[in-house]
């Protein structure tokens, strides 16, 4: 409970005016619940002055007091609720925000290990459920807390015998909601996390719906579906079952509580010689009604806040994940002259620490060279580009641009200097301008034509209704593969880099295409160096340097006409390739 506490309290404080608006709230619960308990107490004593001495002018002066107490109470509700709302949702904000940005600064190991569908679940539903619960109990917590001690001074004032038994029993009802909560958290805990889950398989299935299509597997994947959901209900089920009871179970111990205070007052009012009169036994038995509701309320936020503490403890566990660290020693902009040199010396790295997938690799590409990398499936050609990216670091050995190990180059400078365009294409929900400008925002529209026209996008631009203008979805069917494949070139080639890696990059375009593209490569990476990773040799038999890789270790490094007549992996990739 301490590490929960600790979360809301480090919520508030990091909010925008988080304090202030605590104290505001705070403010807010003390009038409610003061001027809101002073009713039954003028209401009592404008009994006792009709009853006893009809006494008319202090019942007038009473009733007035009570209506002045009504209106102050509603007033403060008012401000309560609104302050409230305003808190909430500011946590909302800060949560959300926090969590988006955290997402950019882990390190590329944690985003592969967790499910996209389970980031989006908590960054959006757990905080969502966060807020809620928090607004719940900030409206009900301060004001029940304090009703309970006014209520207690104002009935030791009137008859300190009853006060005592009502005290005597209120632990009944704190413990059946105490033992009903801790069930109801661990029950919540849960539900989010299966809800996470549900989000996950919803958008896998969204993202690969032709996928789906194509093995006709739309039963499969709707009774996996339906196993979740299954289980998602039954741990919603006992959930809901435990929060529903807390309140009915609470209420009945506070109405035994009730009718035992009554009975006492009853005895205590007709005893000889009492001073209890019959406005007080009716404000005692007000008071007493009103004592038991706080608990009843508490409960209620109780339950709620299980689930909110449940979502936050997930947040914050999200939050507290160890970020990427720049170790740079170097100032930005330390690459004073262009790109002239990219070597990896002696890598050795792997996912798995027991397992490498690169096994002291060294390779050197320099000014305006084209260096090609070639192997098997899982040879390791994708994790050369993670190292140099810096996506990962190698366990052991370098990797060096110009001379300078990158690790001690800040990674925003090594990233903006190398772009890369790979098989997978990715566009925002925009224009086909604003998506080509995407890496390059002071890019003219004349550029921009020039860099279509040399990709060959420009051929298929200018037929849509609405040329750079037209709209493009992150995902859909709008523009074939290939299209999108060119985009991305295009896209790529707008940001004009010092050093371009292509994975797979024409793997998606014809064989038309490929020349049309590589023509453009070819005068768009002049005085520039680069990495190309591909399975079609048409690709890279023009490069520079032609790197083997198998298993992880480098085989063969040379031109193609020289692998071609040396045994090894690239001679039997090569014949298979003129046998087809």
């Amino acid at each position: 409970m301490k590490t929960k506490i600790e979360n809301l309290l480090r919520t508030v404080r990091n909010m925008p005016n988080g304090i202030l608006f605590m104290i505001i709230s705070i403010i807010m619960s003390v009038l409610v619940s003061t001027f809101s308990l002073l009713v039954p107490l003028f209401i009592g004593r404008a009994i006792d002055s009709m009853s006893l001495n009809m006494d008319f002018t202090s019942v007038k002066y009473y009733i007035f007091l009570s209506v002045i107490s009504v209106v102050v109470a509603g007033i403060a509700q008012f401000i309560l609720s609104r302050i409230n709302i305003v808190i909430s949702n500011n946590i909302i904000f800060k949560l959300r925000n926090d969590a988006y940005g955290k997402l950019s600064k882990l390190p590329m190991s944690y985003i592969d290990k967790h499910p996209s569908g389970k980031l989006q679940s908590l960054i959006i539903s757990d905080i969502d459920a966060a807020g809620t619960g928090i607004q719940m109990f900030l409206n009900q917590f301060f004001v029940a807390l304090l009703s309970i001690l006014v209520t207690l001074v104002i009935m030791f004032s009137l008859q300190w015998k009853i006060t005592l038994f009502v005290l005597l029993f209120t632990p009944l009802s704190f413990l059946t909601a105490f033992f009903i909560a801790k069930r109801t958290y661990s029950s919540f805990k849960r539900q989010a996390e299966i809800r996470s889950k549900q989000t996950q398989y919803i958008n896998e299935v969204a993202n690969n719906f032709i996928l789906q299509k194509k093995y006709a597997i739309e039963d499969r994947t709707f009774e996996e579906f339906e196993k979740i959901n299954e289980e998602y209900r039954n741990n919603a089920v006992k959930a809901t079952f435990y929060s529903s009871i807390t309140n009915p179970s609470t209420r009945f111990v506070n109405a035994l509580i009730y009718a035992g205070v009554a009975l006492l007052g009853a005895y205590i009012a007709v005893k000889t010689g009492s001073t209890l009169t019959s406005g007080a036994l009716a404000a005692i038995l007000a008071y007493c009604s009103q004592f038991m509701k706080p608990f009843n309320e508490l409960s209620g936020v109780l339950t709620e806040l299980t689930d909110a503490f449940a979502c936050m403890d997930r947040v914050y566990s999200f939050l507290g994940e160890n970020e990427f660290k720049d170790v740079s020693t170097i100032d930005r902009n330390s690459l004073d002259s262009q790109i002239e040199e990219v070597e990896f010396r002696n890598v050795t790295f792997g996912y798995n620490k027991d397992h490498p997938v690169l096994k002291n690799v060294s390779f050197k590409v320099t000014n305006g060279q084209k260096l090609a990398i070639v192997g098997p499936t899982g040879c390791g050609k994708t994790t050369v580009i993670n190292l140099l990216m810096r996506y990962y670091e190698p366990d052991s050995g370098e990797i060096l641009i110009n001379g300078i190990n990158i690790k001690t180059l800040p990674v925003n400078e090594l990233r903006e200097r190398i772009s890369m365009v790979s098989q997978d294409t990715w566009f925002k929900d925009a224009s086909i301008g604003e998506n080509l400008k995407y890496g390059n925002d002071k890019l003219s529209d004349e550029e921009m034509d020039k860099y279509a026209s040399l990709s060959g996008a420009k051929s298929f631009i200018r037929q849509l209704p609405n040329k750079y203008n037209n709209k493009l979805k992150s995902s859909s069917s709008d523009l074939s593969e290939g299209q999108r494949q060119l985009l991305s070139i295009t896209r790529t080639m707008c940001s004009n880099p010092e050093f371009i890696i292509l994975d797979e990059a024409t793997a998606s375009v014809d064989i038309y295409s490929e020349k049309k593209i590589q023509k453009a490569f070819d005068e768009l990476l002049s005085g520039r160096t680069s990495i190309v990773i591909a399975h079609r040799l048409s690709t890279i038999v023009d490069a520079d340097v032609i790197v083997v890789l198998v298993s992880g270790e480098v085989k063969q490094i040379g031109k193609h006409e020289a692998l071609v007549n040396e045994e090894g992996f690239y001679q039997e990739l090569f014949s298979n390739y003129i046998s087809n």
